[in-house]
């Protein structure tokens, strides 16, 4: 695609005239927090953190512009349908705080979103709340210092992101040293997850200078090399080099190359960061560029060469927040900007190359505007906005209800990360995608790759004289087809089943091309050039695995082991409103199935069913080291993972407790861990064996077994699982 660089064509063109088709779009929904104290308010996150389906809101609350003022309880509304909200913060969250900001990701993979406050003034350590999941839903405990955070600090802004690439959602903080806006400033803060939701702050790695009032956190991946780089706003000049721009190695090693950033005035607040262009790179939005106007740096990225333009300021007025959504569904973003000093929130239309017009698509209120988020909040398909308030008037929270059309576009995937050959299972993947709503790396959207092995042989269909033959095929899952095209004019293979996009050119006179089918369902298609139409029904079971947003419209897939020489997998996106998109199959050579398992001796019955059994996921492979290992069926109770070399008895075992013992001493145990949903599951770490133990190395062969109390059942209160052999592979 040819890309436009001068200075003059980059130029934002803003229309003086307001946009006629945005007209009040976006309407107050009075009594929404009925009951609510309004306080001062500079943070908005909206979750769904009882998983009920529906998105609730948490505020970020502490009174304070550059010295603290009064703590306040942190607030958690509930939604009950139809914008009516439920303060449910004292019961659910508790503690208080001169908090500045609220992010919220599921830090230990548990399926229940967590939630950060980033605290100011270093009154506080940032707050993590862990969610009390199936046990409770929606409900917190503050284990700050049991997972990793004990500094007070002095934050703005925060945000979750998978910045290693191993799974799990490390963070950035900010924090702007002992004067919140002024002084000798202070350096972002990098802690990394175990995994588990324990965090270890790795300053070396990310090598942050010092910058002065630290605003914004945003991890996105800038130059386009599939993994998360760090860039943060700055309220100074920092010399010239006011912002943060951090690239990352993809093992969480950042450089600072924040001098690429064009200069901006010293009074940015925030920043959101999208293709506003549609142009393939993520272009930076920024407020309050210069003498409180708003304006873009547009992203030149090209051949690895990372650079950016400035285009003209606009605006001219105290602006602290911003985000992008898509509320004309012309598939263009369109910066939202949360007015502190406007008589509105300002909406931008997007008219295309960088061309914007000031719509009057918000009720006109005059208030104080700090934050803002775009949430379904009544489930309609239209998204809604959420302000919060402080610093002056009369700091009440609102909603705005969208009165638009429901959002119709599918996410576009933008990029897919499949490699030709992976070295072992689980093979790790990537993909991007761009949705109508962007929000301090919050999309709505969730993905699954579904995958299979591709049978080596491959059908044909033909087309010749304009018809497709056979115009109806029967396949099973991981089926490659080979279309021909026979005849003189060159034809396609278009599909013509939704949300299935792929579109096949054949070329004229023995032109082909092939398509794997991975998913099961009816696949519909014609030529664009004869018309010709054909249909392609695939039964069959394909795998699934779900797929883990690192931020930043940045998704990772660890896919389990299958058998096979060839594998094809395509990654379905589906946004909150329910529009789904899929990506065309990609095919890439299968690992090697190396290593193997066999169950053995027989597990007693328990307290909640026949018995515990042992199994695992991942793969086999030392070198790969993602092997977990999984009991089922046991109570919700401790438990233990003990292997050894020998099985007792022959494999048969002899009794010990309420069941069976089937490994004979030495045995080596593992840590102790708690069964949830039945089931027991423990990470093997084959690095770093425990003591005693026994070193699992490629070719070695050991059983493995789990103890579990189940005091339930009565008798000793303990029980066992079956065996588990398994043999390692390199």
């Amino acid at each position: 695609m040819l890309r436009l660089r001068t200075a003059a064509i980059a130029a934002l063109l803003v229309s003086a005239l307001p946009a006629n088709a945005a007209a009040q779009q976006f309407q107050i929904e009075s009594g929404a927090f009925a009951g609510f104290v309004s306080r001062w308010t500079e943070g908005v996150e909206p979750a769904d953190v009882d998983n009920d389906g529906d998105l609730d809101i948490l505020f970020a609350e502490g009174d304070g512009f550059a010295s603290p003022g009064t703590k306040r309880t942190n607030k958690l509304f509930i939604n009950g349908g139809s914008f009516t909200f439920t303060n449910e913060s004292s019961t659910r969250l508790g503690m208080s705080s001169n908090a500045k900001g609220v992010t919220a990701g599921d830090v230990d993979g548990d399926g229940w979103v967590d939630v950060l406050f980033a605290n100011g003034f270093n009154t506080d350590t940032p707050f993590l709340y862990h969610n009390r999941g199936a046990a409770q839903p929606g409900f917190f405990d503050m284990e700050s210092a049991t997972r990793g955070f004990t500094e007070a600090l002095s934050s703005a802004s925060a945000q979750f992101g998978d910045l290693d690439d191993d799974g799990d959602l490390d963070v950035i903080i900010n924090d702007s040293g002992n004067s919140f806006l002024g002084g000798a400033g202070g350096k972002a803060r990098l802690y990394l997850n175990d995994g588990a939701g324990v965090f270890t702050e790795q300053p070396a790695m990310l090598n942050a200078p010092t910058k002065v009032a630290q605003m914004d956190v945003q991890l996105i991946d800038i130059d386009q090399d599939w993994d998360l780089d760090f860039f943060g706003v700055c309220r100074s000049s920092n010399g010239g080099v006011n912002h943060y721009l951090l690239l990352n190695d993809g093992n969480a090693n950042f450089t600072d190359v924040s001098n690429l950033l064009p200069t901006t005035s010293s009074s940015v607040y925030e920043a959101e960061i999208g293709d506003l262009d549609n142009d393939g790179d993520l272009d930076i939005f920024y407020v309050s560029l210069s003498g409180f106007s708003e304006g873009v740096h547009r992203n030149n990225l090209a051949g690895g060469s990372l650079t950016f333009t400035a285009g003209s300021a606009f605006g001219g007025h105290d602006d602290n927040e911003i985000a992008l959504i898509d509320f004309n569904n012309d598939g263009l973003l369109d910066p939202l900007v949360g007015s502190l000093g406007a008589n509105r929130e300002k909406l931008y239309q997007n008219n295309g190359g960088l061309s914007f017009s000031l719509t009057t698509a918000f009720q006109s209120i005059t208030d104080s505007t700090l934050d803002l988020a775009i949430a379904d909040l009544d489930n309609d398909g239209a998204y809604d906005v959420i302000t919060a308030q402080g610093e002056s008037g009369n700091f009440s929270n609102k909603v705005y209800k969208n009165t638009g059309a429901p959002d119709s576009l599918a996410p576009v995937i933008t990029a897919l990360d499949v490699p030709a050959a992976p070295p072992a299972w689980p093979v790790v993947v990537h993909a991007k995608m761009r949705d109508q709503v962007i929000d301090d790396g919050v999309t709505h959207v969730t993905s699954v790759a579904v995958y299979v092995d591709v049978d080596p042989s491959a059908q044909n269909v033909t087309h010749s004289g304009g018809v497709f033959s056979p115009a109806m095929l029967n396949v099973s899952v991981g089926t490659r087809v080979m279309f021909t095209n026979n005849d003189g004019s060159p034809q396609s293979v278009t599909s013509t089943t939704a949300p299935y996009g792929y579109d096949l050119a054949l070329g004229a006179g023995g032109g082909s091309a092939e398509y794997v089918f991975v998913s099961p369902g009816v696949y519909d298609y014609a030529s664009n050039g004869s018309g010709a139409m054909g249909q392609i029904v695939v039964s069959g079971v394909a795998h699934t695995t779900a797929g883990r947003i690192s931020a930043g419209e940045l998704y990772r897939y660890a896919l389990p082991q299958i058998a096979g020489s060839e594998c094809a997998v395509e990654f379905f996106f589906t946004d909150w409103v329910g529009n789904v998109s899929v990506s065309e199959s990609q095919s890439f050579t299968c690992p090697g199935t190396c290593g193997s398992s066999v169950s053995f001796c027989n597990a007693a019955p328990n307290s909640v069913g026949a018995g515990a059994l042992m199994g695992s996921n991942g793969a086999f492979s030392v070198s790969a080291n993602s092997l977990v290992l999984t009991a089922t069926g046991t109570p919700d109770q401790f438990g233990i993972f003990f292997y050894g070399a020998t099985q007792l008895n022959g494999g048969a075992g002899v009794p010990f407790g309420n069941g069976t013992l089937c490994i004979d001493s030495p045995v080596s145990r593992l840590d102790i861990e708690l069964a949830s949903g039945n089931t027991l599951v423990h990470a093997l770490d084959m690095t770093t064996p425990p003591t005693p133990g026994g070193q699992i190395t490629g070719g070695s062969t050991w059983n493995f077994q789990a103890w579990y109390r189940d005091p339930a059942a009565g008798g000793s209160n303990v029980n066992l699982s079956d065996g588990l052999e398994i043999t390692f592979c390199p």
